[in-house]
């Protein structure tokens, strides 16, 4: 039996409770300060080795080292995923050296699993309903309640909805694949609120954009497959 939990059951009853019953555990590990200076002393340590991540992070170019610590109480190995920061990204506190950090704890033995299989492995835990529902918090507002209405905020959270939908068909059918997994924040900064200028010259409009505009070939890639698509044409 794999117990895979979040930050929230990063408790002593938790890892406790899995040990009673002979189970692996991975949890991921809280912000506490004995936590962050184990972790980045493992990573700020130029002796630590970094293997590339599995999954998905792989293509972003995150990274996993390891060491053994106590925490909770007791001897565990800690795992750190490295991720680098896109551009733009928001910063975070215990960011170091353009890199965001990311620690989970197991007593699953170095034998049995290399700990970038561990760290995979506990990534699945939560997969698209735990990514969406992030998204939808972080990235387009969900976590508000803007009026004292209950059916005015009803709406609210049905246009956060649309919204969230309307980009992932964006990104599905339209974008590069590059730009599959852009979060909703920089898809908002990167294609919808972009400064340019609507003209018209030759009885067309034409859509004129600074020269410092970084995504203008995915933007015409996307223009170009959203005009081609059925209800479209």
């Amino acid at each position: 039996m794999w117990i895979r939990v979040d930050s929230a059951g990063y408790q002593d009853q938790v890892v406790a409770a899995a040990e009673r019953h002979g189970a692996d555990f991975t949890v991921t590990a809280r912000g506490y300060g004995n936590v962050n200076a184990a972790v980045h002393a493992l990573a700020a340590d130029p002796a630590t080795t970094w293997t590339a991540a599995h999954g998905r992070e792989t293509a972003v170019g995150s990274e996993i080292a390891e060491t053994t610590t106590t925490l909770l109480g007791r001897r565990l190995r800690l795992i750190v995923r490295r991720q680098p920061r896109a551009a733009g990204e928001q910063l975070a506190i215990d960011d170091l050296d353009g890199w965001r950090l990311h620690a989970i704890i197991t007593n699953i033995d170095t034998g049995r699993m290399d700990a970038a299989e561990v760290e995979a492995h506990h990534r699945l835990r939560g997969g698209v309903p735990e990514d969406t529902i992030r998204a939808l918090k972080n990235d387009y507002g969900m976590n508000h309640a803007p009026v004292q209405s209950f059916f005015g905020n009803w709406l609210y959270w049905q246009a956060v909805a649309l919204a969230h939908n309307a980009s992932l068909w964006l990104r599905t059918l339209a974008l590069p694949g590059d730009y599959r997994r852009t979060r909703g924040k920089r898809l908002r900064l990167g294609f919808l609120n972009v400064p340019a200028r609507l003209v018209r010259h030759g009885r067309r409009l034409h859509l004129r954009f600074g020269a410092a505009y970084r995504h203008l070939q995915a933007f015409i890639t996307a223009l170009d497959r959203l005009r081609a698509l059925p209800a479209f044409g």
